[in-house]
């Protein structure tokens, strides 16, 4: 996919730096993760990409797709997910070029929004079989939109807000993005019912399966996504009103203000 490459922050550029040694690198991720609650608060918008895509993938081009487009073969999925790649692809390009004017806290609203979409269409349309071409590929042009930023504008603050440890930050992304989508397809197949609804769906392997429960989880996290965004910008701006952003995972000489946990947990707060 093509990824626009969004050009560093003024305010984070100077202050960039990979000289980390080895095992340094080898823990950022978690260090990073537990000492700097911007960090934490971007964990929601990670998980909401991973769950909206592995609820795409396990309900709805699964079984979604079967029963509304009536393709018992599979033939129209590789269409459909090709669908989500292009949109995703044009959309990076778009995002990239109005970042400057609108804002990236705007394109990853969008981001979160369309990853909410994603889900809430079914908790309120349950009835699969009503569904059709038009509402089936607009689910994943929204996951197309929501891709975008995620792979996008969503890197591209990570090294704005993360630029003292670079390393850490896209490091947590992958970790993010593989526990979210390994829970998501595992609790697609986990979570039971006893007797057919709109909400208990029965695949097509006879097994039954609460969906409402996942379209929840995918909705709840893509709102927790934008308040963790707000959360961490406003935590990122007070970091270059205090200097210059805080180093976390540099030489025992440099300032740690994160390390503090009454300082985290006020920042949490």
């Amino acid at each position: 996919v093509l990824v626009y490459e969004y050009p560093p922050s003024p305010d984070t550029s100077s202050s960039a730096s990979n000289s980390v040694d080895a095992p340094n690198k080898a823990t950022a991720a978690w260090r990073l993760l537990r000492n700097d609650p911007k960090m934490i608060c971007m964990l929601p918008f990670n998980f909401a990409f991973g769950f909206a895509a592995s609820f795409r993938g396990s309900f709805i081009s699964r079984e979604v797709v079967r029963i509304a487009l009536d393709d018992k073969e599979s033939a129209y999925i590789g269409v459909l997910s090709s669908v989500t790649a292009i949109v995703a692809a044009v959309m990076s390009l778009f995002f990239g070029r109005i970042a400057h004017k609108v804002g990236k806290g705007t394109i990853l609203f969008i981001g979160a929004l369309c990853f909410f979409l994603v889900a809430a269409p079914f908790a309120l349309k349950p009835k699969i079989s009503q569904w059709g071409w038009v509402g089936v590929c607009s689910v994943y042009i929204l996951q197309g939109i929501g891709r975008s930023t995620y792979e996008g504008t969503l890197k591209a603050e990570f090294a704005d807000f993360f630029a003292h440890e670079k390393e850490g930050a896209f490091a947590n992304i992958v970790l993010m993005n593989g526990v979210s989508s390994a829970l998501g397809y595992h609790l697609s197949i986990n979570l039971p019912c006893t007797t057919p609804s709109k909400y208990c769906i029965e695949y097509s392997d006879g097994t039954l399966h609460n969906v409402l429960v996942f379209e929840i989880l995918v909705m709840s996290t893509a709102i927790l996504a934008i308040w963790g965004y707000w959360r961490a910008a406003v935590l990122f701006k007070h970091e270059i009103e205090r200097g210059g952003t805080a180093r976390v995972m540099g030489t025992e000489e440099e300032e740690r203000p994160f390390t503090n946990s009454s300082y985290r947990e006020e920042a949490l707060t």
